[in-house]
């Protein structure tokens, strides 16, 4: 009866064995977790984009994980168990161009090609003189981002291996947490440039201008944030006050420091009467190398000019008679 016995509790084991290796051949496929992100904006308090996109890259190999969202705040995804390279940055870019996105560590942004006539004619081809022989490309769009190195993501919750804060490059060591948060600083990755060229005189009289500024990188690297050694020329807008001052404001990637060449305002101005003029090609004090370098903070950099001197068109006879035609290189101040 014993034997009987043995036999059907046996049998009543095998379900509860076969529960244990269904289980277990469960445990083989990755999980797939809910997690939230939240964009903390401690270092960017007053960016405001009107989106922004993280990238979940599997540390190992594979394909990126791509999720956009609306506004500042972030929201769910879906990611499975393991390890990832994390970045972000703001998705409402229009000029901004991308570059290596197939690797974290390549995952770069540029801007195309232009010419320093774009900010009055658009990008059509204008032939205008220059002092160097750099590249023309236009300004990127403001952007804000960030990265987390190697965010580990399981049952137990996510655990950042390290951060980066503010764009200084420094780890952040953060604890496990069972909640399922991913917490990314965005911080500002463009620069702000503004400019004043002061004690103008004859304002009045320009019809059109623009401006440009040599010796800039044209690329930038998103995992360590390091710019292209190449030097570009930004083309962008000139306004004037009405009075004796010509302003505008830019972004720009920032300038290399491996970059030896200077930093150079240049002024395309065209007057009501149709002469066309370039100043800055050699005046020093449209150099503005030494206060890019020596700006207090890197990130937004106010360039000065003083003083500069337009013709005044032909009045009765009198006055500086120029060629419409053809551009100008103004090598001096004009005495009047």
């Amino acid at each position: 009866m014993s034997k009987w016995l043995c036999i059907i509790a046996w049998l009543c084991l095998l379900p509860l064995l076969s529960g244990c290796e269904h289980k277990e051949l469960c445990y083989q496929h990755p999980h797939v977790g809910h997690i939230r992100v939240v964009f903390d904006w401690r270092y960017a308090p007053d960016a405001s984009p009107a989106g922004m996109c993280v990238l979940f890259y599997p540390v190992g190999g594979g394909e990126p994980v791509r999720y956009d969202f609306r506004g500042t705040e972030g929201g769910e995804v879906q990611l499975r168990s393991g390890n990832y390279l994390v970045m972000c940055y703001n998705n409402d870019t229009e000029a901004v161009l991308f570059g290596g996105t197939d690797n974290f560590f390549d995952y770069s942004f540029y801007t195309r090609t232009g010419n320093v006539l774009e900010p009055i004619y658009g990008n059509a081809a204008n032939y205008a003189p220059r002092t160097d022989d750099e590249r023309v490309v236009i300004c990127p769009d403001q952007m804000w981002g960030a990265i987390a190195t190697e965010v580990e993501v399981g049952d137990f919750g996510v655990r950042y291996l390290s951060h980066h804060d503010g764009g200084r490059a420094t780890p952040i060591e953060v604890p496990i947490t069972d909640e399922q948060v991913i917490v990314l600083y965005p911080h500002e990755l463009t620069c702000t440039y503004t400019y004043e060229v002061r004690n103008v005189s004859n304002l009045k009289h320009v019809s059109q201008m623009c401006a440009s500024l040599s010796g800039m990188s044209g690329r930038l690297t998103m995992c360590n944030e390091m710019l292209d050694a190449e030097s570009v020329t930004l083309p962008f807008e000139a306004f004037s006050d009405g009075n004796s001052t010509i302003y505008g404001k830019f972004y720009t990637f920032g300038r290399s420091t491996d970059n030896p060449e200077r930093n150079r305002l240049l002024l395309y101005i065209i007057l009501d009467d149709g002469g066309k003029f370039l100043y800055g090609s050699d005046a020093d004090r449209f150099d503005v190398t030494d206060q890019v370098l020596s700006a207090p903070d890197r990130r937004h950099v106010h360039l000065i000019v003083d003083g500069l001197d337009l013709p005044q068109p032909i009045e009765n006879g009198h006055g500086f008679n120029p060629s419409v035609d053809d551009w100008q290189e103004v090598h001096e101040i004009i005495e009047m």
